[in-house]
């Protein structure tokens, strides 16, 4: 799915009748929700009368609900899982802790953690606050929410309980929606016909721009695909998203050819490129500074980084190869990490990073494939790191590269002695379970490739094989043994 938002211009009067749709949406959504929890038997034609409904406006009615049920329903596991494993951590951390006043507060955290979890544990229906449970708990607390008398609170949760309504879209109605009708006008500008149930008006026209997405918009048109639009109203006034299948793209990358492996850190992005034969091309580092940003900072400093990242990939003509990480273990203990570990969770966006990335490459025909990241690191500074002067991160990326053509690189302990088992992971890489005795890196290991402040020039490329240059430490057009690498089998 592809979703684009407009602002809405709009008079008073279309105003008042957004206003209205929206009133109608909210009161017809909390109803069939009441009736639901009521345990009653929903008969859609009694309800389509006496919400004063249409039947394509009951359907995005329910659709709504549905969503938000089943929402709550594939979180609990999540949230299950995060208050048991800080329930694990306050009970650490008053084991540890020596004084009697620290050891009562975290005993008072613990039990409400506790009450929490045998409320989402005991839930059998979903249970939902239309409005938001902030703002409705702000009414115990009118001075400190900026509300000056519970009236006056009570208008604005109103308010915020009618502020967005959905049209619901299908691809056997006209320009793919029947309550809201898009007209490509040109460029990026659009004419919509929203349906009305009033006895008086029937419609309300406007015209909005998109400043992204028109093109896919009006390809959408022209397919005659199913487009869905959400109405939401905020301090500024009504805005219009617009949703709509993604279009297909064919798959331009060839991963015979090589791969590109992605290795995201704290800061910047470490990038390797592989040849068929799993050799190192080209590294280089990209700045990706979002400690400390907002979240429109974060968005664009990520979007910023994949853009050069698919546009590498695309110009290769080779897949993406990044990690599968779940961090939501380490962030449920962020309240007993140390402080500099709490800084590097908070803004290791991996999710959007990776959301984002799927989405820019799939619009450009770039496969992006995930890989299993099990020693990645530890791999990459044994085998390749001193090799080729290359950085940790980016001796990893390497490694999630070559991974994803399916080359075995094994991790084997410079401690043999003390091995006690082995294992294999998901990739099929042995690992021996000990200590790694670490040895001084060398200097090539402290190069300009690890800073990401000087990632612009920072990369290590090597000649193709139908290059004619001179390696180093052979003969023209040949590899020196030294620095080739064969596919580990």
């Amino acid at each position: 799915m592809r979703t684009y938002q407009s602002r809405i211009a709009l008079d008073d009067e279309p105003t008042c009748a957004l206003d209205a749709y929206g009133d109608l949406f909210g009161r017809a959504l909390r109803t069939l929700h009441a009736q639901r929890r009521a345990g009653r038997t929903i008969s859609k034609p009694q309800f389509m009368c006496d919400s004063k409904l249409t039947s394509r406006q009951y359907n995005a009615v329910k659709f709504t609900l549905d969503g938000m049920e089943l929402s709550i329903r594939e979180l609990r596991p999540g949230r299950i899982t995060d208050l048991k494993h800080r329930i694990k951590a306050v009970a650490g951390k008053i084991k540890s802790e020596a004084k009697p006043a620290k050891i009562h507060h975290m005993k008072r955290r613990m039990a409400s953690l506790r009450t929490r979890l045998d409320a989402l544990q005991e839930a059998s229906e979903p249970r939902l606050c239309f409005g938001s449970r902030r703002l409705f708990n702000a009414q115990h607390h009118l001075e400190e929410n900026g509300f000056v008398s519970h009236a006056q609170w009570r208008n604005a949760w109103k308010t915020k309980r009618t502020s967005q309504f959905f049209v619901l879209g299908s691809k056997d109605e006209t320009a793919g929606c029947q309550g809201c009708v898009l007209t490509h006008l040109g460029d990026d500008r659009f004419a919509v016909r929203l349906r009305l149930n009033g006895p008086v008006r029937r419609y309300v026209s406007f015209e909005v721009r998109f400043a992204y997405g028109a093109e896919h918009l009006a390809t959408a048109l022209r397919l005659k695909q199913a487009i869905s639009y959400r109405f939401l109203r905020d301090a500024k006034g009504w805005r219009m998203f617009a949703g709509t299948k993604a279009l297909e793209k064919p798959v331009q990358s060839r991963l015979v050819m090589g791969c590109i492996g992605v290795d995201l850190n704290v800061g910047f992005a470490s990038v390797s490129e592989t040849d068929r034969f799993g050799n190192i091309v080209k590294s280089f580092n990209l700045l990706l500074a979002l400690q400390g940003a907002s979240s429109h900072q974060a968005k664009t400093a990520i979007a910023g980084c994949i853009k050069e990242i698919v546009g590498y990939a695309v110009h290769a003509g080779n897949p993406i190869s990044i990690e599968r990480l779940d961090f939501a273990k380490k962030k449920a203990q962020l309240s007993y990490a140390s402080s500099r570990t709490q800084r590097m969770l908070s803004s290791f966006a991996y999710r959007a990073f990776e959301r984002t990335l799927v989405a820019r490459a799939y619009d450009a025909g770039v496969e992006v494939l995930h890989v299993n990241p099990a020693y990645s690191s530890k791999i990459g500074r044994q085998k390749y790191a001193r090799r080729y002067g290359l950085s940790v991160h980016l001796a990893a990326a390497l490694v999630l590269a070559r991974r994803a053509q399916k080359f075995r690189d094994r991790y084997v302990s410079s401690n043999r002695g003390h091995s006690a088992s082995t294992c294999k992971d998901g990739c099929g890489h042995v690992s021996i379970k000990a200590k790694e005795t670490e040895r001084p890196r060398k200097s090539a290991e402290r190069s300009s490739q690890g800073d990401p402040r000087r990632c612009a020039a920072a990369f290590v490329q090597r000649p193709r094989a139908s290059d004619q240059s001179v390696q180093p430490g052979g003969t023209p057009g040949r590899e020196s043994p030294a620095t080739r690498v064969r596919p580990a089998s």
